[in-house]
């Protein structure tokens, strides 16, 4: 389908296809260009009015592409996607924050690398997104339907509701909850880490559902790869070790990122190096193995990456160069 040029069958669904392929890193050079030059436009008109709701953005952009004779409405105008058609042209200026409407009826929140973000579900549940997450959940969380997806890292404080337990999924866990504060860390083929600051959870493996235990306030179960685990011990959960341990000062290194605090401690530097990927949007890449002997513990606030690299070189011998958005780290 090509959209170069906006024709006049534009609807939509097509524009919101183009929207999420810029999103994607899909667009070919020429689809970019149109659109953020077509974005430009609106915004400089924009500009003198002040910020604008999101419905009222949204019947902006589509009453300048009529009066462009560059958009034709639906037949049945399909109400539920202003949501996602806003906030996607808002992330092309520079946003943190990606909201898609699924055609299911699922609702999808994003963050990008170097952001995180608060958001409050349907049913009065708020939630920290970290870094490079997502979450997803339904349109029908207030009738009860309280599952949510979730990939990457989010702090939960969950509306209580004694007949319908919240319920995220993960690639590998899935965490009920009745009303509860916790943070859970679930990026994929990382350890996982589930800290209860308050209230009561339940943990268990998707592939082994008999893997399952309750963790008390101010508690942390750590599920450590076992290709990862050299230095892990606990109970063998399948392809993790699981170790719970107490969570120390008031959990301020499971939920310091909230307050831009980057916390971490006995990580290899290939471990850091994720961290720090996700963090800075960078790419980090280790030419030497043997740097991996290293152990780093500390804490960066809102040092930016050359900076942190700085740090880390007071504990550690090593060297980097940065090229654009990729990091070298070696000998």
């Amino acid at each position: 389908m090509s959209y170069i040029g906006m024709q006049p069958d534009t609807t939509d669904r097509q524009l919101l296809e183009l929207l999420d392929k810029y999103l994607k890193g899909d667009c070919t050079e020429q689809e970019r260009q149109l659109l953020e030059s077509w974005y430009e436009a609106y915004e400089s008109r924009l500009a003198g009015d002040g910020p604008a709701e999101v419905p009222a953005l949204y019947d902006g952009m589509v009453a300048q592409l009529q009066a462009e004779k560059t958009w034709v409405a639906p037949v049945k105008k399909m109400r539920t996607w202003w949501k996602a058609a806003a906030a996607v042209l808002v992330l092309i200026a520079g946003a943190t924050l990606a909201w898609v409407i699924w055609p299911s009826g699922m609702q999808e929140v994003r963050t990008l690398a170097g952001h995180h973000r608060q958001v409050t579900l349907p049913d009065g549940t708020k939630v920290w997104l970290n870094v490079s997450s997502s979450l997803k959940y339904s349109n029908g969380m207030k009738n009860g339907q309280r599952d949510v997806y979730l990939e990457g890292e989010g702090y939960f404080d969950v509306a209580t509701n004694d007949l319908h337990p919240f319920i995220i999924h993960t690639k590998d866990i899935t965490v009920k909850v009745l009303g509860t504060r916790f943070n859970l860390k679930a990026y994929n083929g990382e350890s996982l880490e589930t800290a209860l600051l308050q209230g009561k959870v339940a943990v268990s493996l998707n592939s082994l559902p008999e893997k399952s235990l309750q963790l008390a306030p101010q508690q942390k179960l750590t599920l450590t790869r076992k290709a990862d685990a050299e230095q892990a011990s606990g109970e063998d959960w399948g392809e993790f070790i699981a170790e719970v341990q107490p969570i120390r000062r008031e959990g301020e290194t499971e939920t310091g990122w909230q307050k831009d605090k980057l916390e971490f401690h006995n990580k290899s530097f290939s471990e850091l190096a994720r961290i720090m990927e996700r963090w800075y949007g960078k790419t980090i890449l280790i030419k030497n193995a043997s740097l991996n002997s290293n152990r780093f513990n500390g804490t960066f606030r809102r040092e930016d990456v050359t900076r942190a690299l700085k740090a880390l070189q007071l504990t550690a011998d090593f060297n980097y160069k940065i090229k654009g958005d990729t990091v070298i780290i070696y000998k």
